[in-house]
């Protein structure tokens, strides 16, 4: 065995040597190994994290959290982006808030404010990205459904729990959901009209009465393949005359039936060579599931047994033999029984194992040839391991055998996901196989309290303490968080972490179901089923072949620095670029004024502008002689699509249940405040009760159902431009656009009835406007449209639209936009631009009350669910730090929970509890 590396340092002065006597070209791992130093280089890798204060909320609550963003395979805050982006998505894929924060050395805090104007009970999703990581895309966003419930405010509580039968081989899935009162006595006999949507895209609509017990059953059709959304269902129950009170619920249903999928390690089964092959189980609900099954071959003998255990994973082994096939009689927890097919064992490909022992400082590695590549004679093969783009090890192997064995030394390996794979001797890839390196590696944190027991609304010093593994002190930026686990019970195996985050999460794609159960207490049971989840979930940073191909696509995404440059054209009216012309950008507020000149292809810059969120710009150009015939064009970046919910799994069908220790105590400090005369929280308000109105009067709008097609923006989909979401609506059938010259306006796009030759009339809140007038709207983003009717089939319709205004004639059709402030701006005017870009949210800084030592209380209950959260605890030279907070009104456990990163990408967290009596 040739061995040309095994840590990276010597592996590049082995090269420096060997390239003064071999070409490139000649050497097929050298051209990998250059190859993998190039993807690297052009794309290092975020990630993000975020330390939220508790794991669920209910509305009113602020949650309070700090984003941690970090670089390449060895986690160092990253200093490539300046600002990441927070946003809350809600069961219908809808942005609910969005937040863009100022980065400092990789680190921001921030917080978000659940008010029950915008917020009601429900399953939400806090995603964090930079928009260097858009790059990569969504499957390596930090992403995560928690659960949100309400207290005072209602009326009707629902549950929904979800029936699955078997038909034939699809599973058919049945809700019920349940409505009760706030002491639990059912709403009998009450109509309930329901919509199930995927997405913004509606399924189904239908209605029907509850039963004795509350209940109402609705049967959901079956899954599309491709679904557009996430799939819920909105209701409607009438509690009394006019009084209607919606409640939605998510779908939780992942698949038609149970979905087994088989892994052979490596990739391949091949022929007389004992190979491991990973088992998956998942149910409709997104969960694992608890199979059985027994393998047998073609001469129906049963040749091995598997069952899976954890989350629904298991394994087994199985040597092939020539010319047998093999298939998995499978037993379902209901009883039923599937015949399912392996892949097909082969003879001319290699199998590769790995053995990550943890408690040995070697991998073993071991590489089984078929027997048809035995018989071309001796072969050579390169194995390379790498960790985020960092090369570990690498190898050309001598094959002369069934199976040869590779120890590698793994001592100076780093905790995280080590890719191996083998290439053929022409460098094309061949096995795949990841596993999980999980060294004692992580920083050594101490948390401590002078004793373990306290009295109400008593100070609290917590002392923190943070050493590498030698014992050296560390100086880190840390977030703290304190929450009464008595009102806020938690499975903590359930929740994030940044080690999960950090170290798998954020590096695989799909749902890992209860993450932290990996890292909250290893042992030798969870370092096995953390294997067992490497060999059946998949790894795809990248793929080799468009490496070594070069076909690596560049970065679509610049990185954002913590200032912004607004950068734009001068254009002339008949579309070419306008040199010299004068561009002024203006914000009345801050008495700003600034002044550029477009260069030679007509472009502008205005750089290193600090924008806060409300900061906007009217921008104004002008041709050399200071004319106004000519189109300001303003870079703007799209924003991100919001796609559909990965973590079913993690979707909680019974809020109320889930979280009644924290609504039991939400109810309390609101009854308390009231006593007091205080309204403080966000929260107060009564739930919302939806009561008919009467329709406009005839000759304003139309009915929408007379509408040949209606369109309502997206808050999911950035589209560029309301012209862009316009022509990518679903099943567009009414419009398209065609770009013109005005003798007026100059270009101008109009539109046109994919029906008819005609060109649409347009309104805009019941005005009728010429095409000049309505670009400034059509080609910006759209955020302020409410709705969009197409009337082109029905003259009588078109008319209404038009109020009659074409008098006898035929009215032409109609495109008639409706804004959200009823009140468009006409006068279009192509020289002056206003943009508003997205700016730094501002902060809050988290209150907790101090308490003086006469025992004096305010009269006001202290029932705070946080008790202290702080996201800047720094550690001095000694790697020492200490915390001073006073404990609420609530007796119980507290649970201190701090994390952090140093600036060697040293990770910590540390769990600390004590009693207050």
């Amino acid at each position: 065995m040739k061995l040309k590396v095994s840590l990276f340092a010597i592996f590049t002065l082995f090269i420096l040597i060997f390239l003064a006597f071999v070409s490139k070209d000649e050497d097929p791992i050298e051209k990998l190994l250059a190859s993998l130093q190039s993807w690297t280089d052009n794309n290092p890798q975020e990630k993000v994290y975020l330390h939220t204060d508790k794991p669920y909320y209910v509305v009113g609550d602020t949650i309070w959290f700090k984003a941690y963003v970090t670089i390449g395979a060895k986690h160092q805050l990253s200093a490539l982006s300046g600002a990441v982006y927070v946003d809350l998505i809600n069961e219908g894929d809808s942005l609910a808030q969005s937040l863009k924060l100022p980065l400092m050395a990789g680190m921001a805090k921030g917080s978000i404010v659940l008010s029950d104007t915008s917020i009601r009970e429900g399953n939400y999703r806090l995603r964090a990205y930079t928009q260097w990581m858009r790059n990569a895309g969504p499957d390596y966003f930090y992403d995560r459904t928690f659960s949100v419930g309400n207290s005072a405010a209602n009326t009707v509580f629902a549950k929904i729990d979800y029936i699955y039968t078997k038909d034939g081989a699809q599973t058919k899935v049945k809700a019920l959901i349940k409505y009760t009162d706030q002491k639990g006595k059912p709403y009998a006999d009450k109509a309930v009209r329901y919509e199930l949507k995927e997405g913004f895209e509606s399924i189904v609509t239908g209605g029907g009465k509850t039963n004795e017990l509350g209940e109402l059953s609705i049967n959901l059709p079956d899954r599309k393949k491709e679904s557009k959304g996430s799939a819920y269902v909105l209701t409607r129950i009438t509690i009394a005359d006019g009084e209607n009170v919606p409640k939605s619920f998510p779908i939780k249903r992942a698949s038609q039936q149970t979905d087994v999928q088989f892994f052979p390690e490596g990739g391949n089964l091949v022929n007389d060579i004992i190979t491991k092959v990973g088992v998956k189980a998942i149910g409709v609900n997104g969960l694992g599931v608890l199979v059985q099954g027994v393998v047998i071959d073609n001469e129906n003998n049963e040749v091995a047994k598997l069952e899976t255990t954890h989350f629904g994973m298991g394994y087994f082994s199985l040597k092939p033999e020539q010319g047998k096939t093999y298939q998995v009689k499978i037993t379902y927890p209901d009883g039923s029984v599937n015949m399912l097919k392996l892949p097909k064992a082969v003879s001319d490909a290699y199998a590769l194992s790995v053995y990550n022992n943890s408690g040995a400082d070697t991998i073993l590695v071991r590489i089984g040839a078929g027997s048809s590549i035995l018989k071309k004679g001796d072969q050579v093969v390169s194995l390379v391991a790498q960790s985020g783009g960092d090369l570990q090890y690498a190898a050309d192997i001598p094959i002369s055998k069934s199976v040869t064995s590779i120890p590698i030394p793994s001592k100076g390996f780093s905790s995280g996901i080590l890719q191996f794979t083998l290439f053929s001797k022409s460098g094309d890839p061949l096995n795949e196989r990841i596993v999980f390196v999980q060294k004692n590696d992580r920083m050594d944190l101490k948390v401590s309290s002078s004793k373990k027991e306290y009295s109400l609304r008593e100070k609290v010093e917590i002392d923190l303490d943070a050493k590498d593994a030698v014992g050296k002190p560390l100086v880190v930026n840390f977030s703290v968080s304190v929450i009464d686990e008595g009102v806020v019970p938690s499975d903590e195996t359930n929740e994030n972490s940044i080690f999960s985050q950090l170290l798998l999460s954020a590096d695989i794609k799909g749902y890992i179901e209860k993450p932290n159960y990996y890292f909250y207490n290893p042992t030798e049971e969870t370092k096995t089923n953390l294997d067992i989840l490497m060999l059946t979930q998949g790894y795809r940073r990248f793929v080799w072949k468009d490496l070594i191909s070069g076909k690596q696509i560049p970065p679509i995404y610049k990185a954002e620095k913590l200032v912004t440059n607004i950068t734009g054209k001068l254009m002339t009216l008949s579309g070419k670029p306008m040199a010299g012309g004068k561009v002024t950008l203006i914000n009345n507020k801050l008495g700003l004024v600034l002044d550029t000149v477009s260069d030679s292809k007509g472009q502008f810059k205005f750089s290193n502008l600090l924008i806060t969120e409300g900061i906007d710009f009217t921008i104004q150009g002008r041709t050399v002689k200071n004319g106004k015939r000519l189109e300001v064009q303003i870079d703007k970046v799209v924003g991100q699509d919001v796609t559909p919910n990965v973590n079913i799994g993690d979707i909680n069908s019974d809020i109320p249940k889930a979280l009644m220790a924290s609504i039991e105590n939400s109810v309390k400090q609101d009854l308390d405040m009231q006593k007091h005369g205080r309204m403080g929280r966000n929260q107060q308000l009564k739930e919302v009760r939806i009561q008919a109105s009467k329709l406009p009067k005839f000759g304003n709008t139309i009915l929408e159902s007379q509408a040949d097609q209606v369109f309502r923006p997206n808050p999911g989909q950035n589209c560029g431009t309301f012209k862009d979401c316009l022509e990518k609506m679903d099943n567009n059938k009414s419009v398209f656009f065609e770009l013109v010259t005005s003798v007026d306006c100059g270009p101008m796009w109009v539109a046109r009835p994919k029906s008819e030759p005609e060109v649409y009339a347009v309104t805009i809140d019941g005005w009728l406007l010429e095409s000049c007038d309505f670009q400034e709207l059509l080609l910006g983003d759209g955020s302020n449209i409410s709705k969009v009717y197409f009337a082109y089939d029905s003259y009588a319709v078109r008319a209404r639209l038009l109020r009659g205004r074409f008098g006898g004639s035929k009215p032409p059709p109609v495109m008639a936009i409706y804004t959200k402030n009823g009140n468009f701006r006409s006068g279009y005017d192509p020289s002056l631009v206003y943009y508003a870009p997205k700016g730094y949210a501002s902060v809050k800084e988290f209150y907790a009350p101090k308490y003086d030592n006469s025992g004096v209380n305010s009269p006001l209950a202290d029932l705070r669910s946080t008790i202290y959260w702080n996201p800047a605890t720094v550690t001095n030279k000694e790697g020492k730090a200490k915390i001073t907070f006073f404990n609420s009104d609530n007796k119980g456990t507290y649970r201190v929970t701090v994390e952090g990163i140093n600036a060697d990408g040293l990770l910590g967290r540390q769990v600390y509890r004590y009693e207050v009596r």
